[in-house]
């Protein structure tokens, strides 16, 4: 038996790579129950298997109690690269002891030479099994409790030098104390880093890492050494917004699609998929986007500072006017005088009371969602136009290209900036009603063509000469234009592209050509393209197909794909 180690689906021996990403397979054995391994662990029954290896439960023959082995691939027990960074990594993660974190107590080699690793058994079942058996996603206060728990042993793990790089809900267990509260556990600490020094493990841009969850900074291919705690809380971002709705920030086919979304995509709001949210949890969105910001910098600088956004909210506490009374004579009524200071009083606490809580409403407002800028700042051989675009509802976008601190007295953001010179640094924030200002985005345009090209608008894209001459049922020029446009990797060009082919506007319809792009463009993220492979495919009379799209648009808010999905229920 052989498993791909970037998805972990098994293929028979006489396989080579996997199908779906490329990746080398890795050869796996498995050991029969009962099985005794370098004279101290008895094996009990296989656990599970992956592309890294297969885990055991195993009791210790000395000491007593269970634990789990994981024997790693046969080809990574005899390449001495990874014989090497195993020990670095297992020894790394030997020393990290934290409630949250699954604790590796021994590492090995078996009596063949095949390495193993020995650590805590957790009994209780792994995050990805949970969400499973919950579609619409956990429990608000559940799903907090398991993120705050993430969070303490990422900042134990963290202060140690040590960043996971593969945190997704197949490496959480979630075991029970003793009062029989839950207690979820980060699993696999250096396996990630591990795996990295395997050589030609993925022909799919030479990454390894797990699409639904890693960070912008993994896809874009930055240096092992350069990775930080940041990348671990982005992919927390994306296990809390999955556990909050029971699906990922993302969807796509394949890594194309999936690395576009991470890097130029946004989420759906989660108030618009759990719309009760914002009312009962103020303030959540906000931090899961944060965790979720495309750019390190614009996320949390650490697990600590995350713990202590996400901790439970206690009021301030309100000062309560005291009203002393002194024994009246019993013979007689409180005078008017005494009555009506008695009245006074009253209504200064009451007032009190109402500025109190107008004051903890105020503080306690959700914050607006950062906005976005596209494309982000960097070095471009041309000059760009620049957009920002929000997420939360009616905000406004207050902006400067200066530098100086945008403020809510700042331009409000209309349309796209251009005409930058070259050094500009664009800085931005959201503002909404009832809401406080948002993180700061901000990026530094530098160009490094010729400087002329700075002072002059850009010239209008493909794109929008053929969105101008689709407006005016020019359509062989606008799908001329359109081809280009989606040819570069422009998602809309390639949405109405595939309605041109498929309604055969200006051409004979061809319905093969309009499935080809309209995959294309959902592949790339773009929903209104789903919705179009949907109609090619219920048209086609593939209702499976057609229900598979049209969900996945509908779950992203496109409401035409939700009615459609009605009609082919």
């Amino acid at each position: 038996m052989k498993t791909c180690p970037v998805c972990d689906t098994p293929y028979p021996n006489q396989h080579a790579t996997c199908p779906t990403d490329g990746a080398m397979l890795i050869e796996t054995r498995e050991l029969a129950p009962g099985q005794i391994v370098r004279g101290k662990y008895r094996t009990v029954r296989k656990l599970g298997s992956g592309g890294m290896g297969v885990v055991y439960l195993a009791e210790h023959l000395l000491l007593g109690g269970q634990l789990a082995l994981k024997f790693l691939a046969v080809e990574l027990s005899h390449n001495p690269q990874f014989i090497k960074r195993f020990r670095q990594e297992a020894r790394a993660a030997y020393l990290l002891r934290h409630p949250n974190i699954v604790e590796v107590v021994d590492l090995d080699q078996d009596e063949d030479g095949n390495l193993f690793i020995a650590m805590e058994f957790v009994s209780g079942p792994s995050l990805r099994s949970v969400l499973q058996e919950a579609p619409r996603g956990l429990p608000v206060e559940r799903a907090l409790h398991i993120a705050r728990g993430l969070g303490a042993g990422l900042a134990a793990a963290h202060a140690r030098g040590a960043v996971h790089r593969d945190i997704k809900p197949e490496n959480i267990l979630l075991g029970t104390m003793p009062d029989g509260s839950e207690q979820p556990k980060v699993l696999d600490f250096g396996i990630a880093a591990m795996a990295e020094g395997i050589t030609n493990l993925s022909r799919t841009h030479g990454l390894l890492l797990t699409p639904e969850y890693a960070a912008p900074e993994q896809w874009r291919g930055t240096a092992a050494a350069e990775l930080d705690g940041r990348t671990d809380l982005y992919a927390l971002g994306g296990v809390l917004y999955e556990m909050l709705t029971g699906r990922t920030p993302f969807h796509a086919q394949n890594m194309e699609g999936w690395m576009y979304q991470h890097l130029q995509g946004v989420p759906q709001p989660l108030e618009r998929l759990r719309p009760s949210l914002a009312k009962e949890h103020p303030g959540l969105e906000a931090i899961v986007m944060r965790l979720l910001a495309r750019e390190r910098e614009h996320r949390f600088p650490s697990a600590k500072a995350f713990l202590e956004a996400i901790a439970p909210q206690q009021p301030a506490p309100c000062p309560v006017t005291v009203v002393e009374k002194s024994p009246a004579p019993v013979s007689r009524p409180p005078s008017r005088s005494a009555f009506s200071k008695w009245v006074w009083a009253a209504a200064l606490a009451v007032v009190g009371l109402g500025i109190c809580a107008g004051v903890w409403f105020w503080q306690s407002r959700p914050a607006t969602v950062v906005p976005v800028l596209t494309p982000g700042g960097g070095t471009y051989a041309q000059a760009q136009s620049v957009t920002i675009t929000d997420a939360t509802p009616f905000a406004t976008i207050h902006y400067t290209v200066d530098g100086s601190t945008p403020t809510e007295a700042s331009p409000v953001y209309k349309q796209l900036i251009s005409g930058l010179a070259s050094g500009s640094k664009i800085r931005a924030i959201a503002t909404a009603m009832f809401r406080a200002p948002s993180v700061e985005a901000s990026g530094m345009y530098i160009w490094t063509g010729a400087t002329l090209l700075a002072a002059k608008p850009p010239e209008p894209s493909a794109y929008d000469l053929g969105k101008s001459a689709y407006d005016n049922k020019d359509y062989t020029q606008a799908r001329t234009l359109f081809t280009q446009a989606c040819d570069g990797v422009n998602m809309n060009a390639c949405t109405y592209l595939g309605y041109i082919y498929a309604n055969g506007l200006g051409i004979p319809p061809d319905a093969d050509m309009a499935r080809k792009i309209y995959q294309k463009s959902c592949d790339g993220g773009h929903l209104r393209g789903c919705t179009g492979l949907g109609t090619v495919y219920q048209e086609a009379g593939d209702i499976n197909n057609a229900r598979k799209y049209f969900k996945l648009a509908c779950d992203g808010g496109v409401k035409d794909a939700c009615e459609y999905l009605r009609d082919v229920q």
